[in-house]
């Protein structure tokens, strides 16, 4: 009777837990702007939806786009080409059958979608969590820490690259863990389904996962010597199926498959000299070519929350120390193949990114799908020292106590910092941020001032100067066409009403006629940790 109150109530305060994550973040898509990386993204889904159209139904296709200019998928001179589209083209389907013509609600729905997908992939990682540690309160504190990181909470709503990525290379590493824990057919098609998301959605680092995983499920299969011909068998379907699904959901492949495809990697050999973006790093500006090696592992450490960072290093000594402990008797335990999966997910990319010097900007968000594996080992570093206070019979109530603490302290942090906690640096980054690092690389922080403009300023045209390397075209999305229109940007022989700057780069601020500047004065300034990172002028 008890075990069943308990299982119970544990499902109740999961639901909870679920509930709020969700309520909140449905509440909260509206309060963040449209980033200056969105509008290529819904192009690159129209581009790839045009293509489909026309190879299906060329009549149709040519009756919505009207007149319209859409690139050819195989434009030479088209860049994105080679990305994975399947989240921007899903988008895009949306937006035509919903009829949806306002850009900002163009936008919005991305958002949701974004937002969504996350959500989806939190539960997949609570499971994850529980296949590693058989807890469901550790799971369930796994998916709390996720989710209060205050950079992937943020990116969760406008980031369709790198956080749909994260989420859908969750929805392979999961149903891959349920396949190598479970080897039948329904596994082995569901984990070949969830592999075109992490290949054809996002990103092809999605192969990661499929690779590491067939490799190290055919490794315990021969090794365990149980059943291995049917097994081997459920591998291979379960491969090709991967293969199948993959060109069969990526346009770009359609038409000849293997030598598209490497060609994508031949464009990722290249990708310094086509996407040779600058950076703001130790206060100086570098190109994303020239980057430093620990310029990754550094953004790492000065933006994800310390207590994580304590925790993590706990797990992975650990982590290390019983990799080596009975090796024998792990090479026929699951939950040994478990943690290399997760660790090589984490490491590989990471170790990779430095040895060979990867084409690097705007911080680390090009490897954020690597951080729900750190949270992993976050939780063998909690659950090690809890084990160690009660073992010695140290108050493990107090440990408890102190984590609720620090758990409360980046509650209030996101919420006081909504919506912008993309801006959020640890104390390892000092003083004087904006000076030191790019904080909002893609003009996020517009929205909140140019809705106070507006809130403020009745007339019908407001000329507005942008000092800034984010271009003003993209960032006036995040608003309503009406109010769009009141914005005059393109303009001569007169002064502005309006300044306005997000401080990225420092050197285009920095470039201004100060002198100019003493025509106005300051109106609003948005601050994160007493740090700016958006700031309007208004003419005396």
């Amino acid at each position: 009777m008890n075990k069943i109150i308990k299982y119970q109530n544990s499902n109740k305060l999961i639901l909870i837990v679920f509930s709020v994550i969700f309520i909140f973040g449905t509440i909260s898509v509206k309060d963040y702007g449209v980033s200056s990386d969105e509008y290529a993204q819904r192009i690159d889904g129209f581009v790839n939806l045009n293509y489909i159209g026309l190879k299906i139904s060329p009549e149709i296709t040519n009756k919505f786009k009207k007149d319209k200019n859409i690139s050819d998928l195989h434009d030479k001179d088209f860049p994105t080409k080679t990305y994975p589209a399947l989240f921007n083209t899903s988008a895009g389907i949306i937006e035509i059958v919903f009829n949806i013509k306002d850009k900002y609600n163009q936008f919005l729905l991305r958002h949701y979608l974004n937002f969504f997908i996350f959500f989806l992939s939190l539960i997949c990682f609570y499971k994850l969590c529980y296949k590693r540690f058989s807890c469901w309160k550790l799971s369930l504190f796994g998916v709390v820490l996720i989710t209060l990181s205050p950079r992937i909470f943020a990116n969760s709503f406008y980031n369709n690259k790198d956080l749909v990525f994260l989420s859908f290379l969750l929805f392979s590493v999961y149903f891959g863990i349920k396949f190598f824990n479970k080897n039948n057919l329904k596994n082995a098609i569901l984990f070949s389904l969830s592999n075109v998301f992490a290949i054809a959605g996002a990103r092809v680092h999605g192969l990661i996962s499929p690779g590491i995983i067939y490799f190290l499920l055919i490794t315990y299969i021969v090794i365990s010597k149980d059943d291995v011909k049917n097994k081997i068998r459920l591998v291979l379907i379960s491969v090709f199926l991967t293969i199948f699904f993959t060109i069969l959901f990526w346009p770009y492949l359609w038409e000849s498959p293997i030598v598209n495809f490497i060609g994508i990697f031949k464009f990722l050999a290249n990708f310094g000299n086509v996407w040779n973006f600058p950076s703001l790093f130790f206060g100086e500006i570098i190109y994303a070519k020239d980057m430093p090696w620990h310029y990754s592992l550094t953004w790492i450490l000065i933006t994800t929350p310390i207590f994580y960072i304590l925790l993590f290093i706990v797990g992975f000594i650990f982590l290390t120390l019983g990799f080596f402990n009975n090796f024998k008797r792990n090479l026929i335990s699951k939950k040994f193949y478990f943690d290399i999966i997760f660790v090589s997910i984490l490491l590989i990319p990471l170790i990779s990114s430095m040895i060979f010097n990867s084409t690097s900007y705007n911080g680390w968000r090009h490897l954020y799908f690597i951080y729900p594996y750190f949270i992993i080992y976050c939780l063998l570093g909690y659950k090690k020292i809890h084990r160690f206070i009660s073992a010695r019979k140290l108050h493990p109530k107090i440990f408890n106590l102190l984590t609720f603490f620090i758990i409360s302290y980046y509650v209030n942090w996101i919420v006081i910092n909504h919506p912008h906690q993309y801006a959020y640096f640890n104390k390892f980054a000092g003083k004087n941020i904006h000076k030191k690092f790019d904080i909002d690389y893609w003009g996020l922080s517009y929205k909140e001032n140019f809705n106070f403009i507006l809130e403020n300023d009745s007339r019908d045209k407001i000329y507005i100067k942008n000092i800034s390397a984010n271009k003003y075209f993209y960032l006036v999305h995040s608003l309503k066409d009406k109010d769009r229109q009141k914005f005059i940007w393109e303009f001569e022989n007169r002064d502005p009403d309006y300044i306005i700057t997000n401080y990225y780069l420092e050197e285009e601020y920095n470039k201004f006629d100060k002198k100019f500047l003493e025509k106005y004065s300051l109106y609003k300034t948005i601050l994160v940790n007493n740090t700016p990172i958006n700031t309007v002028y208004k003419k005396k």
